[in-house]
């Protein structure tokens, strides 16, 4: 073997190493698919989705073995065809000081690496996940999230790297100790402007108002339709027609002439007969925005009975046109398609929430919901922030999928991450495990060795900075085993904190989790070995057991 391939070598096995072992742990996990459901979870699933759930599974795991491969592929080909030194050439070749060409030198790269994983990201988003009725992303939300990413990247990262690079060139061998204790600050002041200033770029934040809360069914049979579907209709401040109305809040909507929102109130001629009824119309309640669903029902809504929808022709011509329109046509009903609604007291489950939440001693938290359905038809819900800038946040897809109970023992859940103090410990393990990184950093920065690994003759401190990262991607993949442990520890013990804060809590926990499998469409039968390595909760039938268990153990 040559001298200068030596390093080379030894450090593309290394590399390669955590990419073997995932993808063995993948192609095990494929030779799960299909494998008879545990009894733990029997009832989940009926046939039809189940099948669903394994062609879903196949689909994801297929794309990733692909996705990886091809960059794999490229990053090795651009490693060993000399690409490192090519470009350092290029960058240096501007004439500017080590900073200005680290900065160019990472911009290069991160651009290309955006680039090369644009099309995959759209192939997920638009191919993957809508062909199994989970994208609710348009064409637009998808460049403009992609723009905000950008634009927080450029703002953010360049005086932070500018900083970091300043620091390892000008501070020498105690540079590592200089950028620890900046992007250690840095990391803080995230964690507290993250609920508040960034999220809200990315994620419409709904305070979560008091009243009755309107929520239509899934629509399935025609993606067009999705403006319709599961919908959070919130009451209005204003009555129309001397009865109540509801307004949505997020930003599904596309219409464009009497504002981005949909609204339902009562009409004295809402169908093509002029007979009275409900509405679902484009804009304010009662504004003569386009009507797109009406129901007859005479009766106010309320809690426990759900109101039936026929769909008007301009809903009927949006769905086909897989969008909405604004328009003067025929109002007239066409009797093709329908939904439903559910009638949900969010005031009540605000109530509720607030209640426990002083229970527990999470005081100060505020109650949000996220227009998560904008994008995704997954839920979540999660608690975040410190202090004040506490919010619990819940996805708008969350209230057609759960009972309020056990929305509540969702939520007990999260509470008891931060009053098990788990976000806490993340963090100073993530900033010990950040000072031994950079500890070693600064050690092999511009470490000829290094250097010579990627064919460069002359060690710079941004390259350094480059090249390390890969090698250090080894240790990460080590690292990642113990906290994914420690991430499912932290998923039992909340667990054990939500039924420790009401008996009744085990059953609706338990229900709730497998209402959100169902609906994700989740892998009901995990490799161990590739459960081991990935899964940050433990697998639903461990967990459901888990929980009975402890219950039981309580409570008798």
């Amino acid at each position: 073997m040559p001298d200068e391939m030596k390093w080379p070598i030894i450090v593309a096995i290394v590399v390669l190493v955590p990419e073997v072992i995932s993808i063995v742990a993948t192609l095990l996990q494929r030779s799960r698919i299909g494998s008879p459901i545990p009894q733990e979870l029997e009832g989940i699933y009926d046939e039809k989705d189940y099948a669903e759930s394994n062609r879903y599974t196949k689909a994801k795991s297929t794309f990733g073995l692909i996705h990886d491969a091809f960059e794999l592929t490229v990053f090795f080909a651009f490693w060993f065809l000399h690409g490192f030194p090519w470009l350092d050439n290029i960058c240096a070749g501007f004439g500017h000081g080590q900073i200005v060409t680290g900065l160019i030198f990472v911009g290069i790269t991160g651009l290309a690496s955006t680039i090369l994983g644009l099309p995959w990201s759209i192939y997920r988003t638009f191919v993957l996940e809508e062909s199994f009725g989970f994208n609710k992303t348009t064409p637009c939300t998808f460049v403009k999230d992609r723009l905000k990413g950008l634009a927080l990247s450029l703002v953010l990262g360049i005086p932070l790297l500018s900083l970091i690079l300043w620091f390892f060139i000008a501070t020498g061998s105690l540079g590592w100790l200089w950028v620890f204790l900046t992007t250690t600050t840095f990391q803080i002041v995230l964690l507290f402007l993250m609920p508040v200033l960034i999220m809200p770029l990315f994620m419409q934040m709904i305070p979560l108002p008091e009243g009755l809360a309107l929520v239509t069914s899934e629509i399935e049979k025609e993606p067009g339709l999705s403006f319709l579907s599961t919908r959070v209709f919130y009451s209005h401040d204003s009555e129309c027609n001397g009865k109540a109305a509801w307004l949505t809040r997020d930003r599904r909507f596309a219409g464009m002439s009497t504002g981005a929102t949909l609204s339902i109130s009562w009409s004295d001629s809402a169908g093509g007969d002029g007979a009275p009824g409900w509405t679902i119309a484009e804009g304010e309640p009662g504004n003569g925005g386009i009507v797109y669903a009406i129901c007859s029902a005479m009766d106010m809504p309320q809690s426990g009975v759900d109101m039936t929808w026929k769909l008007c022709d301009a809903a009927i011509d949006a769905g086909k046109a897989g969008k909405t329109e604004n328009g003067n046509g025929s109002q007239a009903l066409l009797l093709k398609d329908g939904i439903t609604s559910s009638c949900t007291d969010v005031g009540s489950l605000r109530s509720k929430l607030l209640t426990l939440a002083d229970k527990l001693g999470y005081k100060g938290a505020n109650i949000f919901v996220i227009d998560g359905s904008s994008r995704s038809a997954h839920s979540n819900a999660f608690c975040t922030g410190f202090g004040k800038f506490r919010r619990i946040c819940l996805f708008d897809t969350l209230l057609p999928l759960m009972e309020e109970q056990e929305i509540i023992a969702v939520l007990g859940h999260e509470i008891g991450h931060d009053r098990l103090y788990h976000v806490h410990t993340r963090l100073v393990i993530a900033i010990t495990y950040s000072f031994v990184m950079l500890y070693v950093m600064g050690q092999f920065l511009i470490s000829p060795t290094i250097a010579s690994a990627f064919f460069v003759s002359e060690p710079k401190v941004y390259l350094g900075m480059v090249f390390f990262s890969k090698v250090w991607s080894v240790i990460d993949f080590a690292v990642s085993i113990p906290m994914t442990i420690l991430s499912r520890s932290n998923e039992f013990a909340a667990d054990r904190y939500s039924v420790d804060a009401d008996p009744s809590y085990a059953v609706s926990l338990g229900d709730g989790l497998k209402k959100l499998v169902k609906k994700s469409k989740a892998n009901l039968t995990p490799h161990p070995f590739y459960a081991f390595l990935t899964y940050s909760h433990p697998p639903l039938d461990i967990r459901l057991q888990a929980i009975r268990e402890y219950a039981q153990k309580v409570y008798g």
